[in-house]
């Protein structure tokens, strides 16, 4: 359709997923050194420029939704001839001292909000004020628009591998908003689609048959992932589990890349299934806080791990590329070693079964129903694909950027919750870093900062474990930490509150943000 582009069923059941409560947006936060430009209105108009300009590569951002009549198709994207660089690019100022807890409190409240859907869908806050004369950018954009790779992109737009060239100019922004159909056109061309669809269907059945060996593949390939999905259906309930509320918390963890090569190089595997270890001993330990036994043989969380498919083609193309993985997480295994050892038989075992091809083809077979309908199916299907958690592992370069000058420190990924969850993990690696970023309902999880140590503690087992299967001597897993002081947390029972004291009594004294 002319001047309008059509949602593809994953990326739509991002918008029926969301409610008052479930805010469907994405993001991340980024921190610099100071800027040549100072703060400032200096600062802003710098990045304006450089946004306006740069977005030209990127012209969903200047599209906003529009929605068929009757709800009988998916939504589309259509130019919005409103745009203004103002509603989407803000400035906020933190109080002092300007820290990691003041600078964590104004992500929470920027994500407690939902993004407006007359507009289109993202925000960049320039946050200033940050200690040691740094600052920050806060990006929030909607998972119907971007995934984990693409929600990058705006801010790889942004940033340069030389401090001097992100100050030339970019050039002169030559976009004009294309005519937009009305709602009688989206109406029609909705109607013509269903009537050619099943040509289509038939006229790729056609091709397809002409070659059975890559028909019997792929059906094999899916009858595998929806057996293994169907095994994964239910997750039992946990502590990080329930009414999911409006208002968000948030806080991060940053940790050294060293520390999860010396546990591959002792272990094997890959850096996820590291990081999928970590966050499984942090949850066991986090458990303990709020009085469960965590070496119930029965206990076992499960996480969704989004997994991307974008390849190096589709770069700057927006929408989400992903299949999906659900991990058992072995909680209940004390050993660390044994319990990297069980996350990798796990996901050896789902990518072999084709569970993340499962996945796929139930997203994309909603995208044959009305857009009520779809709705319908992709709430049930959350519902009965359950997990407890996200976890997302995004890798990021390993060497120096810089913005308006100024070199990016560190970044922090922001993800989302699914109703009934209140707790959802996102990595992302940058200059010999892995940095955790935790997002949480601020009233289901009002102690984050108990989790983040909860993490660390799991790492730092690990380490320990890996230094000593190589011979090495023991020492504490170096880690670099979040500041700012704790939230009241829940009252645990003794015994589990005794575990949570001893833990945080080897923790070190958070740096600066």
């Amino acid at each position: 359709m002319q001047g309008a582009q059509k949602l593809t069923p994953l990326d739509a059941s991002f918008l029926y997923l969301e409610t008052p409560r479930t805010h469907m947006h994405i993001g991340g936060v980024a921190t610099f050194e100071h800027s040549p430009l100072g703060t400032g209105r200096a600062l802003y108009d710098g990045l304006a420029k450089a946004v306006a300009a740069r977005l030209d590569l990127m012209p969903r951002y200047r599209q906003k939704l529009a929605f068929v009549p009757l709800s009988l198709d998916t939504p589309v994207w259509v130019d919005d001839p409103d745009f203004d660089m103002t509603n989407h690019l803000l400035r906020a100022a933190l109080p002092r001292p300007g820290g990691a807890t003041e600078l964590q409190d104004f992500i929470g409240r920027v994500f407690s909000r939902p993004l407006d859907r007359r507009r289109p869908l993202w925000e960049i806050y320039i946050v200033e004020g940050l200690s040691g004369g740094r600052w920050a950018l806060l990006t929030k954009s909607h998972h119907a628009m971007v995934d984990g790779i693409s929600n990058l992109e705006l801010a790889t737009l942004l940033l340069d591998v030389d401090p001097e060239s992100g100050r030339q100019p970019f050039g002169v922004s030559r976009w004009e908003a294309r005519e937009s159909p009305t709602s009688v056109g989206l109406l029609i061309n909705s109607l013509r689609e269903r009537v050619t669809r099943p040509v289509r269907v038939l006229s790729a059945a056609r091709a397809v048959a002409g070659q059975p060996g890559r028909l019997a593949h792929a059906l094999r390939d899916t009858a595998s992932g929806l057996a293994s999905m169907a095994e994964h259906m239910g997750a039992p309930k946990s502590p990080i589990n329930g009414k999911t509320g409006a208002a968000r918390s948030f806080a991060y963890s940053r940790f050294p890349l060293e520390d999860f090569r010396t546990i591959k190089t002792a272990f094997g595997g890959t850096i996820n299934d590291i990081v999928l270890a970590v966050v499984a001993g942090g949850l066991r330990h986090f458990l303990v806080t709020r009085g469960v036994d965590p070496d119930d043989e029965h206990e076992v969380l499960q996480a969704l791990c989004p997994v991307s498919i974008r390849d190096s083609s589709e770069r700057t193309a927006l929408g989400n590329r992903l299949a999906m993985l659900l991990v058992k997480l072995p909680i209940s295994e004390a050993d660390p070693q044994r319990r990297i050892a069980a996350v990798r038989s796990t996901v050896d075992a789902l990518k072999a079964r084709k569970q993340a091809v499962g996945a796929d083809f139930l997203l994309n077979l909603a995208g044959f129903a009305p857009s009520t309908l779809h709705a319908m199916v992709a709430r049930a299907s959350l519902r009965q694909i359950a997990f407890n958690l996200i976890v997302t592992n995004v890798p990021g370069p390993q060497f120096p950027l810089y913005c308006q000058g100024a070199k990016l420190v560190e970044f922090f990924p922001i993800a989302f919750l699914y109703d009934g969850q209140q707790l959802a993990v996102a990595i992302f690696s940058y200059l010999g870093q892995l940095n955790f970023g935790y997002l949480v309902d601020a009233q289901g999880v009002p102690d984050v900062e108990v989790f983040a140590e909860c993490v660390e503690e799991g790492l730092r087992e690990l380490v320990e474990a890996a230094r000593a299967a190589s011979g090495e001597t023991a020492r504490p897993a170096r880690r670099r930490k979040a500041a700012g002081k704790p939230r009241p947390a829940r009252a645990p029972s003794k015994p589990a509150a005794e575990a949570a004291t001893s833990r945080r009594s080897t923790h070190r004294e958070h740096g600066a943000a």
